[in-house]
């Protein structure tokens, strides 16, 4: 009579200890989902480099007078808003993907004892639960940012754009990208100290970046209260940087030979704006504009 109930005890005991080994797993690894990630991730990479890449072009078209400030401000504002949602994007994508890793990493030799086994699940599926709410949270708050925005608006608000930037930098201040959208931002607004301070923190960070050199040049001469030689010679120093990779930017030669008239130094004037009239289309605007300062030059006038 007691073998009956001793061995539903012992099938009761086997069945506990070896839940964990023939149970299936309710959350298996997908390997869909993991090719779906890295699809994203190598999507929003090729994304960023394009945005950054036509954020450059926008500044170079500006630089040359072949696109209006307006036009230039607006479509910048729009590209540096979707590049924040797509590095906002792959922090989170870069931060989930190791979270799934960590998650999903199995022991090469299972525990003989049910009950850490099913502690170790709790925790996991704890975890994993956490990071998927936090995950989604962010998403519904950026979501409803842009939902927000005012009908009718053109673009992104330049002044939350900044502030988002801020908050960005003060967390992480090395960030490149982030610095130079800031520097880009604080020109627009015309916020000219905090732009230079941006853009060199660039230099730091990157001494060969070409676009921080250019723009601490054009700060030099827009922000000085009076003929200063050293601002101008600090300026001319900036876009030559610019020149050793870019000898024939028509946007860097003119701003060179702006600095040189400046400075007094009117054959080398002549030669940089000579050389940047050569670089344009000679039936454009910039093309017209630039002869014309040649012209005055020459006759030895003002040449603006």
């Amino acid at each position: 009579m007691l073998l009956i109930p001793v061995t539903i005890i012992l099938i009761l005991v086997l069945a506990a200890i070896t839940l964990p080994f023939w149970r299936k797993d309710p959350n298996p690894f997908s390997p869909f989902h993991h090719n779906d990630r890295t699809q994203e991730l190598a999507d929003l990479s090729v994304e960023r480099e394009t945005l950054a890449r036509s954020l450059h072009e926008l500044e170079v078209e500006l630089a040359q007078k072949r696109m209006e400030p307006v036009d230039h401000a607006r479509l910048k504002a729009t590209d540096e808003h979707r590049l924040l949602q797509v590095l906002d994007r792959l922090e989170l994508l870069q931060k989930d993907a190791l979270e799934q890793t960590t998650a999903t990493q199995e022991p090469t030799i299972r525990k003989r004892k049910w009950i850490p086994a099913t502690l170790c699940a709790i925790i996991v599926l704890l975890s994993s639960l956490g990071t998927y709410l936090w995950v989604q949270v962010q998403a519904m708050e950026e979501l409803a940012g842009i939902q927000g925005q005012a009908p009718g608006a053109t673009g992104p608000n330049p002044l939350e754009m900044v502030a988002k930037l801020e908050k960005r930098l003060s967390k992480n201040p090395d960030d490149l990208e982030g610095q130079i959208m800031a520097g880009r931002s604080y020109q627009v607004l015309n916020r000219y100290e905090e732009a230079q301070k941006a853009w060199t923190k660039v230099l730091e960070l990157q001494p060969r970046n070409n676009e921080a050199s250019y723009n601490l040049g054009v700060i030099l001469i827009e922000i000085r209260k009076f003929d200063d030689p050293e601002a101008f010679r600090k300026a001319l120093a900036y876009f030559d940087k610019v020149l050793i990779d870019r000898p024939n930017e028509p946007g860097v030669n003119w701003y060179k030979g702006m600095a040189l008239w400046y400075l007094k130094r009117t054959r080398e004037t002549e030669d940089a704006w000579a050389l940047a009239f050569n670089n344009l289309d000679p039936t454009s605007p910039d093309a017209q504009f630039v002869k014309e300062a040649l012209t005055k030059l020459r006759a030895g006038e003002a040449p603006f």
